[in-house]
C-alpha cells in the first residue's frame, strides 16, 4: 500500500511538472465540449489521468509478480514430489536403518 501511495504521488508530481511543458511546448489543451478548460482544471484532469495510469500499471505489476511467484512455488513443489517419488525406497531404507541402529542406552543431558 505504501508503494502505491508513493507511485500516485510521483504521478501527480510528474503530471504537474510535465503539464506545463505539454501546454507550452506541444500546445496541448483539454477541451470539454466547446469550452477550453482553465489551467487548474486542466491540471486536475491530467493528474487524474496520470494517477489512473499509475494504478493500472501497479495492478499489472502485482499480477505479474504474483503469477511468477505461483509458478516458482508450483515448480518447487513439483520438484519435491518428483524427488520423493524417485528416491522413496532409499529414504525408506535410511529410515529403517536409523530406527534399528539407535543406541538405546543413551543418557539424557
Amino acid at each position: 500500500m505504501k508503494n502505491l501511495i508513493i507511485a500516485i504521488l510521483i504521478a501527480v508530481l510528474l503530471s504537474q511538472a510535465l503539464g506545463g511543458i505539454g501546454e507550452e511546448f506541444f500546445d496541448l489543451h483539454i477541451m470539454m465540449g466547446d469550452d477550453l478548460l482553465s489551467g487548474s482544471l486542466e491540471w486536475i484532469v491530467m493528474a487524474g489521468v496520470c494517477v489512473l495510469l499509475v494504478v493500472v500499471g501497479f495492478i499489472v505489476a502485482i499480477s505479474v509478480a504474483a503469477a511468477v511467484g505461483v509458478a516458482v512455488v508450483a515448480t518447487l513443489i513439483g520438484l519435491l514430489f518428483a524427488g520423493v517419488s524417485v528416491f522413496w525406497p532409499v529414504l525408506l531404507i535410511i529410515g529403517v536403518v536409523m530406527l534399528l541402529g539407535r543406541n538405546k542406552n543413551s543418557v539424557a543431558h
